[in-house]
């Protein structure tokens, strides 16, 4: 047995999609409280990941100096997933504390949103990962 993780970098991809995801919480309920725009949910909550598995793809690529084989990245991007879902689980009550009275119809359709954010932040993990990876391994070391 290898002493290589087979999902290598998840501790590092924890702490920046959790400060990420934390610091656009804070953005946007800063822009709302200053100048009332509202800025999109969707767009927001899509961001931490993509830039966590970016950055996670430039330290692969630095450290490993090769990007990591298609199997390898569909399976990082899938346990990432699993993380992305713990994280927006954790943060959940915070979200929903200023939404008021939640009904039952209403959380079915939060648990699709978090499902369907899931699903859409495993594509995009696999899609950055490898191209901060390709990123780092092409750039002249220096």
């Amino acid at each position: 047995m290898s002493d290589t993780p087979r999902t290598p970098y998840l501790g590092r991809y924890l702490i920046a999609v959790l400060a990420l995801t934390i610091g656009f919480m804070v953005f946007v309920n800063l822009v709302a409280r200053l100048t009332g725009i509202l800025l999109p949910g969707g767009a927001v909550a899509i961001l931490p990941p993509m830039i966590a598995a970016l950055h996670v793809g430039q330290v692969w690529g630095k450290e490993r100096g090769a990007v990591p084989e298609s199997a390898v990245a569909w399976r990082w991007a899938a346990v990432a997933g699993l993380v992305f879902l713990a994280v927006q689980l954790l943060l959940m009550p915070v979200m929903l504390a200023g939404a008021g009275a939640i009904t039952g119809q209403m959380m079915g359709l939060i648990a699709g949103l978090v499902a369907g954010t899931t699903i859409m932040a495993v594509l995009v993990h696999r899609l950055f990962l490898v191209m901060g990876a390709k990123g780092a391994v092409a750039r002249p070391k220096g």
